[in-house]
């Protein structure tokens, strides 16, 4: 059985607030606009040790489930409140995966990992970018540091090799996709009202604001980016037809049904074309893998397309921004420009790159004048995933990701497991095939990556067989 979160650590954590506040009621104001001041990285502190030891006590499939509800949050902490590098999915996340590494007290009695090749070429990838970072110096550097943690490879891969045990059995992945569909739910709408204009809705309010983020005027979601928050929607959309597939309360499958129908729009409304294709990619790919989908092919198809011109139809100036997103040169030359310097770079330097996160200290020499189009986008990041790990890695950087990308994914949907996997090995083909495509018109971001090694270390879960007594408990 799935252990509940102690609520005697909630408990705790409020009598350690009530406490602070008393103290600070009693103290001279001096000390007290001390305190205010001091009280984001205290609270953060706070927030650090209380996620620290949930991570420890609770199972597992709640608290990686929990930190992938909070990673649309991930790099946007600071206008909470909370300091960033006290992020609570990333603490989350590290606690989770350690838990399940050092065997905490909630998976004590489950088997012991399975390292297959895969996991042998993601731990040699990442040594091998780690060395990079080093080597050139920018392992000191705070953003570069949180893209090879978050982005690249210490969550994604912890991810990929704790799954298999944290959402070992049917109701810990029940746990996971309750989760997805909560947050589909919340991204599906957020993205409406955020597109509608209906900002009094709209909540984290920093979404509105279209001095912060990226992506202003788009549906940009709470990652203030529209592509991560296009894929997150189509992760979203694939767990509510998982759920379709999976729940026998037909009140609930209506429900994700229509979540699903919301999350597909919602891809649409980010206005990004790389969302645009790798959905339509990643949803033909998994339905048309599967007999038994084929035949809702058509009809979600029909459902998506009469819910989308309605709100091109309804939304006021939505079709405007439509028909300037799809027709935009601008970023179409950004990205030709910044291709176009990362190749220069990859042949001065093909085999080690220029090392960790180096595209933006030294393309300036490397971009050139296309007779073609304007010189644009030269302080920019390569809008490449494959091509920034060229750059930084080399080929042979970029040659041990791309191999540990094939086979990990490959094996998982490979692997033969339970019926109730079936669903999630399909999501997973058409997330990843979704994946492919995005990836090579953004850099490495942290939800794409997340969710493509997360999912596929819950569908190679199927190696680890449960046993009778355990489907007993859990019933």
């Amino acid at each position: 059985m799935v252990a509940r979160p102690p609520l005697a650590a909630l408990a705790a954590a409020a009598g350690v607030a009530l406490l602070g506040l008393l103290a600070l009621a009693a103290a001279p104001a001096s000390t007290v606009d001390e305190a205010v001041g001091a009280f984001p990285l205290v609270a953060g502190l706070m927030i650090a040790g209380l996620c620290a030891y949930l991570a420890w006590t609770v199972e597992p499939a709640y608290t990686l489930s929990v930190a992938i509800l909070l990673t649309p949050l991930a790099g946007n902490w600071s206008e909470l409140g909370i300091p960033g590098p006290l992020s609570p999915d990333r603490i989350l996340f590290v606690g989770g995966i350690a838990a399940v590494l050092l065997r905490a007290p909630p998976v004590r009695d489950r088997p012991r990992l399975k390292i297959g090749v895969a996991h042998w070429l993601l731990g040699l990838a990442l040594v091998y970018a780690l060395l990079s970072a080093v080597i050139v110096g920018s392992v000191s550097s705070r953003g570069s540091l949180f893209k090879f943690i978050d982005a690249y490879g210490v969550i994604p891969f912890g991810l990929f090799l704790v799954a298999p045990i944290a959402f070992r059995t049917p109701e810990q992945r029940r746990v996971l996709l309750a989760t997805l569909v909560g947050l589909g739910t919340y991204l599906g709408l957020t993205t409406f009202f955020e597109t509608a204009g209906l900002d009094a809705l709209v909540f984290p309010s920093y979404i509105t604001d279209p001095n912060y983020g990226i992506h202003a005027g788009q549906g940009r979601g709470p990652f203030v980016d529209a592509v991560a928050n296009g894929m997150a929607l189509f992760t979203c959309a694939v767990a509510c037809g998982i759920a379709v597939a999976l729940w026998r309360d037909n009140r609930w499958r209506i429900f994700a049904a229509a979540v699903g129908v919301l999350c597909l729009v919602g891809t649409f409304l980010t206005l990004e074309r790389s969302v645009w294709i790798g959905v339509v990619v990643g949803t033909t790919a998994a339905t048309l893998a599967s007999r038994d989908l084929r035949r809702y092919f058509v009809p979600l198809v029909v459902a998506v397309a009469i819910v989308g011109v309605s709100a091109v139809a309804l939304l006021p100036g939505l079709a405007s921004r439509v028909d300037s997103r799809a027709n935009e040169q601008g970023t179409v030359w950004d990205r030709q420009n910044l291709a176009r310097a990362a190749i220069n770079m990859v042949e001065a330097k093909p085999l080690l790159g220029f090392g960790w996160d180096g595209f933006t200290a030294h393309s300036r020499e490397f971009f050139e004048q296309s007779p073609d189009y304007p010189l644009t986008a030269t302080h920019a990041n390569v809008h490449n995933t494959p091509l920034t790990y060229a750059v930084d890695l080399g080929l042979i950087g970029l040659a041990l990701w791309a191999l540990a990308l094939l086979i990990g994914v490959g094996t998982a949907l490979t692997t033969r497991g339970p019926p109730d996997l079936l669903p999630w090995r399909i999501g997973l083909l058409g997330v990843a095939m979704a994946f492919v495509v995005v990836a090579n018109a953004v850099p490495p971001t942290s939800w794409p990556n997340r969710s493509l090694w997360l999912l596929a270390g819950v569908v190679l879960g199927g190696r680890y067989a449960v046993t009778a007594g355990e489907e007993t408990r859990e019933q």
